[in-house]
């Protein structure tokens, strides 16, 4: 069996899923998550909420099975491994490191955030299909899909700010990728495309509705609710092209629109201070970094 530990927002949840998925199909086991992050609170972490229980993916909880006594007692050994019965595999740096895939044991644990499509690009049909939405939508959810639906070429724009700005060790790490990649970003769609429409998605729309000066067809999209992220993400991945934030949560929201044809734009600089964390490995090759 494969164990993924999974935490932080949705983004990076999504990232874990899709590593383990991926491992617990070479490994012909059963998928298992460990959600012991979610019952602390963290000082330098933003809260955050297990949410992937919203998608049609086949998982164990690690909680509720014998194998959390069998997860626990592998501390007894160096570096918890001994094969080919138990691994952890731990996440050595951000760019990919292709061993992981070869990880082999009957109790495989997996601890990272595996920020990369090529940690499971073989499994993508698999875990698209598993990655549907199965959440309630709110109340605003329809009238945007239907908006999105009649647009010839909807364009997602997501600016992240919220936590970026506001977590210290975020806003060090990340930070708000600053107004003129957007600008960038929207002249290119300008002559790329001559009808289009704008769905912006924002954690602070307020801010993004003062200083963003778009077209009057622009969508500023404000889902409600305690699953608004999910909204966000299902609605983003409808659009046909994209402009994301640093953020792994808008990575998904372009990632899930199938489209070969999609035009998807990325910041080419994803951090503010980690110069040895390569980000070759985490934008798809067919997406622009502006």
């Amino acid at each position: 069996m494969v164990i993924g530990r999974i935490t932080s927002g949705l983004g990076n949840q999504l990232f874990q899923y899709a590593i383990a998925r991926h491992l617990s199909i070479l490994n012909k086991a059963s998928l298992y998550f460990d959600l012991s992050y979610y019952k602390y609170q963290y000082e330098t972490d933003t809260p955050r909420v297990f949410k992937l229980h919203n998608f049609k993916i086949d998982y164990k909880l690690l909680d509720n099975s014998p194998l959390l006594y069998a997860s626990k007692a592998t501390k007894l050994f160096p570096e918890r491994t001994l094969k080919p019965v138990f691994e952890l595999v731990k996440e050595k740096h951000f760019h990919v490191d292709p061993e992981v895939l070869k990880a082999r044991a009957k109790l495989l644990i997996l601890d990272g955030f595996w920020q990369s499509e090529k940690y499971f690009s073989p499994a993508a049909a698999i875990i698209r299909k598993e990655l549907v939405f199965t959440n309630q939508p709110g109340p605003a959810f329809e009238k945007y899909k239907n908006e999105i639906a009649r647009s010839a070429n909807p364009i997602s724009i997501h600016i992240r700010r919220g936590d970026y700005v506001n977590n210290a060790e975020f806003s060090q790490s990340f930070g708000f990728i600053g107004i003129d990649y957007y600008h960038q970003a929207i002249k290119l769609i300008k002559r790329q495309f001559t009808d289009f429409r704008f769905f912006v998605f924002s954690d602070d729309q307020e801010w993004t509705e003062k200083n963003f000066d778009l077209s009057s067809d622009t969508v500023f999209v404000k889902n409600i609710g305690e699953n608004s992220d999910l909204d966000d993400l299902h609605l983003m991945s409808l659009c046909k092209h994209h402009v994301i934030a640093n953020s792994s949560f808008s990575w998904w929201g372009a990632w899930l629109n199938a489209d070969p044809n999609k035009m998807v734009i990325t910041p080419k600089n994803w951090f503010k201070n980690k110069p040895d964390w390569h980000t070759t490995d985490l934008i798809p090759d067919s997406w622009l970094s502006v």
